[in-house]
């Protein structure tokens, strides 16, 4: 099945709608595929063919998503890094990968052009990008994604919260990670707005929110808390969606008290971005649910893991049953809606009984002097493995461990509560948001 180039396409379409704001500058579709297609011509004098590899190390910028859609014209394969990688990692990948370019900034290329005919067309099958997993349980790997797979994912995310031709989708995490990345591809399918930030900045983004007229926006939980925080207007946008990994109801509580519309959302990498997604009707109704399956995804819990099978996933990522393990802990209620309880690999083991971290989170972070929370089990001689927290305690608290355990100890079961309590002054996380807790073992 073949697939138009989707920025030609639109260019054709929509020519004056604005379709990317960054850097403080707005490109129409026009623009862009003007743009995009002179890159092209410019990439492949560097011997950038169909086929090729190349990587993009850079912060989210205008000249990063013209080189996305300049590489799809050329038939090229995107290898998007983050500049946030030590240069042993970045070595390491660039030497698996073996891109035929490796661009940190867009100046490094030559003004020279090479006359190639670029591609109008692809097979849904080809691949468009290797993604990079996020890296939170293990070092992060390579995940080759289709056209055919951000185009259902963009198909089944209209299906679940709606597209609006005015749409004006804010993105505020990095490009180099698939949720950034899919709203860049996803924005263009629709003929959309995409407002691409450089880094998460509470004050610029609040501005956003309340003054740039932004109807959808993805954030983590720890965006949104911060947020919170600053007593940011979040009421504009029609949908801010929050993935990242499960949610702490107070946050999304708090959200939709101050009037707005919050819904989780549940994906990852192998399964380009969304797998459910609330919609935002069913933001108040569902608390704490990621929603249902996008239109063509299927959902099933096997022994406690969730598995799912669909045209997003990516290829070779499904068993012999065409179903995708996921590795994440979830149950699915009476009308079919998602709750996403933590990771197999994070599953604590304390004498005998199973301990879900995020549990124990969530508790701690109920604690008005409590900002940030992680649960790990420690290996340990009598008990298997202990129940430890680290904790990171808001500004001029005074809480002690002792305090934070009877605390715990008034909501959860005995084995639950926390053998440890440590106290830390940030937790490590990626840069896409989610937790390490490998690193806090």
């Amino acid at each position: 099945m073949k697939l138009d180039n989707w920025l030609a396409q639109r260019s054709q379409s929509r020519p004056d709608h604005t379709a990317l704001v960054a850097d403080g500058s707005e490109v129409s579709y026009a623009e862009l595929e003007a743009e995009a297609t002179w890159v092209a011509r410019r990439l492949a004098a560097h011997g950038v063919r169909r086929g090729s590899t190349a990587a993009l190390t850079m912060h989210p910028r205008r000249e990063q998503v013209v080189l996305i859609h300049a590489l799809t014209k050329v038939g090229a394969v995107l290898l998007p890094l983050s500049p946030q990688l030590s240069a042993e990692e970045h070595a390491a990948v660039i030497a698996a990968e073996e891109p035929t370019v490796d661009l940190g900034d867009p100046g490094q290329l030559t003004q020279t052009e090479a006359d190639l005919p670029l591609l109008g067309e692809h097979d849904m099958d080809d691949v468009s990008c290797r993604v990079l997993t996020s890296g939170s349980t293990g070092a992060p790997q390579p995940v080759g994604l289709t056209y055919g797979n951000f185009l259902w994912s963009a198909v089944g995310s209209a299906f679940n919260i709606g597209v609006d031709p005015q749409d004006r989708w804010l993105c505020c995490l990095p490009l180099s990670h698939v949720a950034g990345l899919g709203i860049a591809m996803r924005s263009v399918v629709y003929g959309t707005t995409a407002v691409i930030h450089d880094g998460f900045d509470v004050d610029r983004v609040a501005a956003a929110l309340s003054e740039e007229g932004i109807t959808v926006a993805s954030l983590v939980t720890t965006m949104l808390t911060r947020l919170l925080e600053a007593d940011a207007d979040l009421s504009g946008p029609r949908a801010i969606l929050i993935g990242g990994g499960p949610v702490p109801k107070e946050p999304l509580e708090e959200a939709i008290g101050r009037g707005a519309t919050v819904v989780q959302t549940y994906g990852l990498t192998e399964a380009c971005s969304q797998v459910t997604t609330l919609a935002p009707a069913d933001a108040r109704r569902k608390l704490g649910s990621a929603g249902r399956p996008l239109l063509t995804t299927h959902l099933r819990i096997q022994d406690g893991e969730i598995l799912v099978q669909g045209p997003t996933v990516a290829p070779g990522y499904a068993d012999a049953d065409d179903w995708l393990h996921t590795g994440d802990l979830g149950r699915i209620d009476e009308e079919g809606f998602l709750y996403v309880e933590d990771r197999i690999d994070d599953m604590i083991v304390s004498g005998g009984e199973n301990v879900v971290p995020a549990e124990v989170e969530q508790v701690l972070l109920r604690h008005p002097e409590v900002a940030d929370a992680a649960v790990v089990g420690r290996e340990d001689p009598e008990w298997q493995q202990a129940v430890t927290a680290i904790v990171v305690l808001e500004d001029g608290s005074a809480a002690t461990p002792d305090e934070l355990r009877r605390h715990c100890a008034a909501a959860l079961a005995g084995f639950k509560v926390p053998k440890r309590i440590e106290l830390a002054a940030a937790l490590p996380r990626t840069p896409s948001g989610k937790l390490m807790r490998r690193a806090l073992r």
